[in-house]
């Protein structure tokens, strides 16, 4: 996410990069029924009835198979869950969903579009998020082109739309986990941003008029943000991160470690910094930086913090099964 980080929840428009390396899922035959998932976290099995056991975290992907194979009992296979990137607010589990979903299409013989993966990779993340899931991670993953995204209610709709952005000629984006050895999930950080709001329910079914409310406390930094898309500056772009980091630690999405990670950013000569996901406790930071200067300036913000820094990539391509 560049721009629009839980206001997009609620309708706001964001954009969002999709970013390489790439996250994984392998898949192999099995002797056994329905299928089996290994991963990190442990391993667990979805049975054909749709009977799920194993660990709380990867009962998010019985949803995806329920989406690819539409209560039809899936074939006997096993799935093996490979993430590129252990860091927060990278939409990981939503990348994950969507390469499993491409996976499972290709097992299942069908020639899914990238809309149809979406909304498979998405049914998983709803569940990965308590309800609260915008839509922006699946789809961008699954499309892997920058996104303008827009959430509406009245129909429920995701609509994204492929955007030109490109970052400023000689820049790059650096990546900062903050991760010090504890994590907030981003259900607990959707969940302040909402009261902070008076909202105590998920977006769908909250009052209009409190949606409402957070659309427009964002939509000054929009307008900015839609102008300057085609033709920002470095220093442009670099500010305009820096004024929507700015509307997120008003609404409490920071930490001392997000906070520390933007300064050290600002120090080093990055044009503008911002938490990047859900933010909080071990969540990831952006930092704009110009590329004569980056290879100098991630070891210093490294060296300032004790934090992990990254040099960012932008994919070429969305989830696809090779």
């Amino acid at each position: 996410m560049l721009f629009g980080e839980h206001y997009v929840v609620y309708g706001s428009p964001a954009l969002s990069l999709p970013i390489e390396p790439r996250n994984a899922v392998e898949f192999s035959d099995w002797e056994g029924d329905g299928i089996a998932l290994k991963s990190e976290l442990g391993n667990a099995s979805i049975l054909p009835s749709g009977r799920y056991d194993g660990p709380d975290e990867l009962e998010i992907f019985t949803a995806v198979v329920d989406a690819v194979f539409a209560g039809k009992a899936p074939p006997s296979l096993v799935a093996k869950f490979s993430p590129a990137w252990k860091l927060k607010g990278v939409g990981t589990s939503a990348s994950l969903c969507a390469a499993f979903a491409a996976g499972l299409c290709r097992v299942a013989k069908k020639k899914a579009t990238p809309e149809e993966i979406f909304a498979a990779a998405q049914s998983g993340d709803l569940v990965a998020h308590g309800g609260r899931a915008s839509g922006i991670d699946a789809k961008t993953v699954s499309y892997g082109k920058p996104l303008v995204f827009q959430r509406s209610f009245s129909p429920p709709k995701f609509e994204g739309n492929l955007s030109a952005f490109a970052l400023p000629a000689q820049t790059e984006l650096l990546l900062i986990d903050t991760n010090a050895g504890k994590k907030d999930g981003t259900f607990k950080m959707l969940e302040i941003f909402a009261s902070q709001f008076g909202i105590n329910t998920t977006p769908g079914e909250a009052p209009e008029e409190k949606r409402t409310a957070v659309r427009e406390e964002y939509a000054p930094l929009w307008e900015k943000i839609s102008s300057a898309m085609k033709k920002a500056s470095a220093i442009q772009l670099g500010a305009l991160m820096d004024e929507n980091h700015a509307l997120l630690r008003r609404r409490k999405m920071s930490s001392a470690g997000i906070e520390k990670a933007v300064a050290a950013a600002h120090s080093e000569g990055a044009c503008g910094a911002k938490l990047t996901g859900g933010g909080g406790e071990g969540g990831a930071v952006l930092a704009l930086c110009q590329q004569k200067d980056s290879k100098k300036i991630a070891p210093r913000i490294s060296e300032a913090t004790g934090f992990d820094c990254y040099h960012l990539e932008v994919a070429q391509k969305g989830a696809c099964a090779d």
